[in-house]
């Protein structure tokens, strides 16, 4: 019985000696990786610092070329006014000495009369400064066309059995027509829109007009939607519009 016991004691004490062995095998590689981590960290840290570094005295350096170069361009602006101000100073002299009269300019010159070449010149840059009168060339609402109502002409006739309406449709408006009726009143209405594009060098314009218009007719007697005829005359839309009396008169008989 002694033997078994003794066995499974010196089993477990193995068994709880390579556990302890391994667990100091662990901690020392842990204690390896955080040291490895730490120096690892430590260099990206110092390489960090040294961009920061260089990234700064590079933003110093470029902020000494760019302050240069403003007291570059400084100086250029002062040197470009002073000579604006000497050309002006220098016109200012010769249209003064322009404007002088001939005997003042002949004591100077010993007593020489000069010709009048100065004062042409200065009453000719006087004119040529004055500005360009500005002319107005556009039309008024007065003489427009798109301001005004325009009459397409249109005609009505009348017999027995109605009303002829005559409505002015070129082709190409032909179905656009179309006439409504109201009482003793007969209307013809439509719309036509058309759009273009034109290229003048560097330009290019549009247009695109839209227009409704609308013809009322005042009939003579009252008429009926009812067996309105349509057909085509020429230029022109011809609408038959018959009258309510002679409808009537045709269902008596």
């Amino acid at each position: 019985m002694a033997d078994p016991i003794q066995n499974k004691r010196g089993y477990l004490r193995q068994v709880q000696q390579e556990q302890a062995q391994k667990k100091r095998e662990l901690m020392s590689q842990q204690k390896e990786d955080m040291k490895s981590l730490r120096q690892y960290y430590s260099e990206e840290g110092k390489k960090v610092d040294s961009e920061s570094a260089a990234a700064v005295n590079h933003i110093k350096s470029q902020g000494g070329d760019a302050k240069q170069m403003r007291m570059e361009r400084m100086q250029q602006a002062q040197e470009q006014r002073e000579a604006r101000q000497q050309e002006v100073d220098e016109m200012r002299a010769e249209r003064s000495s322009g404007l002088r009269s001939p005997a003042s300019r002949a004591e100077d010159n010993g007593g020489e009369v000069e010709e009048s070449s100065v004062d042409k010149k200065s009453l000719y840059n006087r004119k040529a400064m004055k500005a360009a009168p500005v002319t107005q060339n556009y039309e008024t609402k007065e003489s427009d066309d798109f301001y005004r109502v325009k009459n397409r002409g249109s005609r009505v006739s009348e017999n027995n059995q109605g009303y002829v309406i005559e409505a002015y449709a070129p082709e190409h408006e032909k179905d656009n027509l179309r006439v409504s009726i109201h009482r003793n009143k007969a209307v013809v209405s439509g719309q036509r829109k058309f759009g273009d594009e034109a290229v003048d060098g560097n330009k290019t314009m549009r247009t695109n007009n839209f227009q409704t218009f609308r013809e009322e007719f005042n009939l003579g007697r009252p008429v009926t939607s009812e067996g309105i005829t349509r057909e085509r005359v020429g230029d022109f839309v011809r609408f038959t519009i018959p009258k309510l009396e002679a409808m009537s008169g045709d269902e008596d008989e």
